[in-house]
């Protein structure tokens, strides 16, 4: 939900070395005036003035050291409260601030989770300053529920807190008013510059992957095994081109050659080079495995899926990006295809399935099942090439 802080009195500001300093209250000291310290001021002072809580008992920067956690890392911010049967302040809320503009996902929540853990703390928040997520830690179930809002210290103290609502899902645009939906005004995630015939699908194939009431079956596929359909996370990925994406992506926990990994799909829009007017539509593949999080395969819609009639085709030419090595062999990358998944090659073509477009499409769909299959397989097999391409440039360079 919203937060209002603009209202929130900041420290006395003081220069050094010709920048700015706050000389926070909590910390004694001057520190850097950034755009993440000025949401961690902001939120330090409706702690106290809004929600009652006294300063001796919020930790600003927190080293989890101090807690005998053999970590150097920092909590933003940490709230106490007084245990009687500890006799003694423990830890009760840890708040995760980052500076405006910076997504707040999965990947945020996590960290902040990550520090509740640690701590031990119940009560859980993230916030960019102008968005606050809050949560209590559910024992049952050992995850952390949404709530409402953070409860007034005493309220926190006594463990009083509001439940969030949880909303029912919508129903999806039925598949005779796509067309006009999409007309009246591009949904987000489809490019501007997404000629109608292809935005129309584009929208389906971006609701399919949103809808968590369907889940694609568990079991084996090919050349990997799906472990799970998590549903939809809030994530944020790069391109090999410095760009960053953020938001909901459909999410399958997966297993290849005895190693578990995420790959994620989402439909998402990307500007052109030299013109950020011109907005194309993608199919986007990231990949978490135990080296990092990216983006194994941009599949842009506008090239890359045709449109006859009701009958929708994707493909990809094979182009590939090896991290800063540069662009990868395609005649490699189709070698290794033939070797390891050669159903999807067709007249020279990686070719992922043909979709037709008379109804909505769900993830339980044999087609689109056989689809997802072949499109996560391709992404995987490209990182595989990735891996040799960056393999032979090592041993060349000893």
């Amino acid at each position: 939900m919203q937060i209002d802080l603009e209202k929130q009195p900041l420290p006395k500001k003081f220069k050094r070395n010709g920048k700015d300093y706050f000389l926070d209250t909590i910390r004694q000291r001057l520190v850097q005036v950034t755009p993440e310290e000025i949401v961690r001021q902001k939120i330090v002072s409706y702690l106290i003035h809004d929600l009652n809580v006294s300063e001796n008992m919020i930790i600003v920067e927190a080293p989890l050291a101090h807690y005998d956690i053999d970590s150097k890392r920092r909590a933003d911010i940490v709230v106490h409260g007084w245990s009687e049967e500890r006799q003694c302040n423990l830890p009760l809320l840890v708040i995760e601030c980052k500076a405006d503009g910076v997504y707040l996902g999965n990947e945020v929540a996590n960290q902040a989770f990550d520090y509740a853990d640690l701590l031990g703390c119940d009560y859980v928040a993230m916030t960019d300053g102008y968005n606050i997520y809050c949560y209590r830690y559910n024992e049952k179930t050992n995850a952390y529920d949404n709530i409402r809002i953070l409860p007034k210290y005493n309220d926190l103290l006594a463990d009083k807190y509001e439940k969030s609502v949880i909303e029912p899902i919508p129903p999806r645009i039925k598949f005779e008013d796509l067309k006009e939906y999409v007309e009246e005004g591009y949904p987000l995630g489809i490019g501007n510059s997404t000629m109608l015939s292809k935005a129309v699908p584009a929208t389906n194939l971006s609701d399919c992957l949103l809808d968590i009431r369907h889940k694609m079956p568990v079991g084996q596929y090919g050349i990997f095994k799906l472990i799970e359909d998590y549903g939809v996370r809030l994530l944020t990925y790069g391109n090999a081109a410095g760009g960053v994406q953020a938001g909901p992506f459909r999410s399958f926990l997966i297993e290849k050659d005895g190693s578990t990994a995420f790959v994620s799909l989402a439909i998402e829009v990307w500007n052109t080079w030299g013109n950020l007017d011109i907005e194309k539509t993608y199919l986007d593949v990231a990949i978490d495995d135990e080296k990092s999080a990216h983006l194994s395969l941009q599949l842009m819609l506008d090239d890359y899926m045709t449109v006859l009639g009701d009958k929708c085709s994707f493909y990809h030419s094979g182009r590939i990006a090896v991290g800063n090595i540069g662009s990868g062999k395609i005649s490699e990358l189709k070698e290794l295809v033939y070797e390891r998944y050669p159903k999807i090659i067709k007249n020279n073509r990686f070719y992922f399935g043909t979709l037709t477009h008379n109804k909505l499409w769900h993830l339980d769909d044999k087609n689109v099942i056989d689809f997802i299959e072949n499109i996560i397989s391709y992404a995987l097999i490209r990182d595989e090439h990735r891996e040799i391409v960056k393999r032979r440039k090592a041993l060349k360079g000893n």
